[in-house]
């Protein structure tokens, strides 16, 4: 009786046995502002080899098509690796959701394999802007408008009204230009120079601050507290933004459709 001959295969046999496999895989949070405090990426990868190269790639949800890759270069196997992310690692991400996957390869070109029930990817959404104030508000009246008369003048920005004591935060990293105080006035204020575009942002009739001049804040950093300082009639944040410098050659524009933008992304 004839044996059939063995059937020749086209090519080597690829394999997994031994190759790097994911067996912890985190994120910090899942919301990143642009400038802020960055995430954590945990991760950790047995391999027989000491050390695999690592790479976290970033793409929108449904789309195959990297927005960025971002090289860790070789990351020892066997330990718990950590990682900061800011969305600047190949200047600065649009804005929106992302998807964020994990990969490896070994020095044998082996990629990298999933323990059960470990994901490789998270979710997460970037954002260039935070809204000013963490807690409970409301954007009041008409006259809380910008544009509304004053005695002698018009209002240069929205008033958000808010408990004493609501924390206040950058909306933007930047540099902080101006802390003073004006009893007529705005009491209390701050005004601080975004990073990276032509805006100032002015926060009016706070408690006593909590930053100074030349101070570098991150998104999302606490400056300070909601008040009633200076000419008041009761706890509110005054908040303007300014194209170029404030009261240096720029001019206020209305702050109203930013904070709404603002309050969904933020």
């Amino acid at each position: 009786m004839r044996r059939k001959p063995a059937r020749r295969r086209k090519g080597p046999r690829k394999t997994h046995r031994g190759g790097p496999v994911l067996i912890a895989f985190d994120l910090s949070r899942r919301k990143l502002f642009d400038l802020g405090h960055p995430a954590r990426v945990r991760f950790r990868i047995h391999s027989a080899a000491g050390q695999v190269r690592v790479r976290l790639v970033l793409r929108r949800p449904g789309s195959r098509a990297p927005v960025t890759t971002i090289a860790l270069g070789s990351r020892a196997t066997g330990r718990t690796q950590s990682v900061a992310l800011t969305g600047r690692e190949a200047g600065s991400l649009p804005q929106g959701r992302y998807v964020l996957r994990i990969a490896a390869r070994d020095g044998r070109g082996r990629t990298l394999r999933r323990a059960k029930g470990i994901e490789s990817t998270r979710e997460l959404s970037y954002v260039h802007h935070r809204f000013p104030l963490v807690g409970a508000f409301s954007y009041g009246g008409s006259g809380a408008r910008f544009g509304s008369p004053r005695s002698g003048r018009r209002h240069q920005g929205q008033d958000l009204v808010a408990a004493s004591g609501t924390p206040i935060v950058a909306p933007r990293g930047g540099t902080i230009k101006t802390v003073a105080y004006q009893a007529g006035g705005g009491g209390h204020y701050v005004v601080l120079r975004g990073s990276g575009e032509n805006r100032d942002y002015v926060f009016m009739h706070m408690l006593s601050g909590s930053v100074r001049v030349g101070q570098r804040v991150r998104t999302g950093q606490r400056i300070g507290q909601v008040g009633s300082t200076g000419s008041s009639t009761g706890p509110h944040l005054h908040f303007e933004v300014w194209v170029g410098g404030w009261f240096s050659g720029g001019k206020p524009v209305d702050p109203l459709p930013l904070l709404q933008a603002w309050d969904v992304s933020g």
